[in-house]
């Protein structure tokens, strides 16, 4: 999301691997710690690999100017080949470490592009907002854009885009690497062929945005670059100090999106009371009565709560005591 002026290009070292669970893929993983390709530095951003993580800082000293495209201080990028159309229900998603921020209004970013389009997740202490960006960012509208104080040290930021016919499931987080990877931060939004609502125009900082084109979404391809670096947010003053922000283990996975199903169930409940019982079913009041093998079961305001497959055809329950 850049202009040429301010590209810094970083040659990346990649690990593939397929994972068994629910057909995910990883597709690309850089820990960056090959010392054989330092990056080279464009732009007004200065950035360096230290300890093994990317290192991206701002020196520049005027603020963010209003009225104009938002422009991003560094990035470095990972070109991906085209392997085809992302198939309907499948996820691309790109996630990487956000290390570090040294101070507040020093955007951490990571946004996916082809052709100069694609969508960005910008995130610092107290904000984050989603972008869609076209004419290779001399466009870009916001889909979202919130103030919420969020922890922004040792977290991942996470974009991931799955294919729902022609429309597109963008969904966005902020994971907690210091707890498990738990969510502190997630939205979604849906980009379909129509214009579909975004921030009006100066509504993030006084920045020109657009309403969103009325065009299919993209990427509807596995091909193009994933991207992260610095932004400088505020339009008052420049950094003091520089800005800074730090990344690490970025990762590029493909996967199936689970299909969620609704099915025909009942609830059977009794009051808890003393006693040990059996839930049994029956064709008919003759028998045989058999029991139900390991329903799904709990205890809701004094009662036991039984949840099975509601049957086809007639179906008797009753309760046995144990003795």
């Amino acid at each position: 999301m850049v202009s040429k002026k301010n590209i810094a290009l970083i040659t990346l070292v990649f690990e593939t691997c397929v994972s068994t669970a629910f057909a995910q893929t990883l597709l690309w993983k850089d820990d960056f710690i090959d010392p054989d390709n330092p990056p080279t530095t464009f732009g007004s951003a200065r950035i360096t690999v230290t300890n093994q993580q990317i290192v991206f800082t701002g020196t520049f000293f005027s603020p963010t100017p209003t009225n104009a495209v938002l422009d991003t201080a560094g990035w470095a990028t990972v070109v991906f080949p085209n392997t085809g159309p992302l198939p309907d229900q499948q996820t691309l998603e790109l996630r990487i470490d956000l290390i570090s921020a040294n101070q507040n209004d020093a955007f951490g970013f990571i946004q996916w592009a082809t052709q100069g389009k694609g969508y960005s997740v910008f995130k610092d202490q107290d904000e984050v907002g989603l972008l869609k960006f076209w004419d290779g960012v001399a466009s870009s509208a916001v889909f979202f854009w919130e103030e919420r104080p969020l922890k922004n040290k040792n977290v991942t930021l996470v974009l991931s885009l799955t294919r729902l016919g022609s429309g597109l499931r963008i969904n966005t987080r902020v994971l907690d690497k210091d707890n498990a990877n738990a969510v502190l931060f997630e939205r979604t939004v849906v980009d379909t062929p129509q214009s579909d609502p975004a921030l009006p125009n100066g509504a993030v900082k006084g920045i020109c945005t657009f309403p969103d084109l009325m065009a299919a979404p993209w990427p509807l391809q596995v091909s193009g670059d994933a991207v992260f670096g610095l932004w400088w947010g505020n339009t008052e003053r420049g950094p003091q100090p520089a800005a800074e922000v730090i990344f690490d283990n970025l990762e590029v996975w493909q996967y199936e999106s689970p299909q969620l199903e609704i099915q025909n169930a009942v609830v059977l409940s009794w009051p808890v009371t003393q006693g040990e019982f059996v839930l049994e079913s029956a064709s008919s009041v003759n028998g045989p009565w058999e029991q139900l093998p390991e329903p799904w079961w709990r205890t809701n305001n004094g009662q036991n709560e039984v949840t099975i497959l509601a049957p086809d055809s007639l179906k008797l329950f009753r309760l046995r005591q144990v003795p």
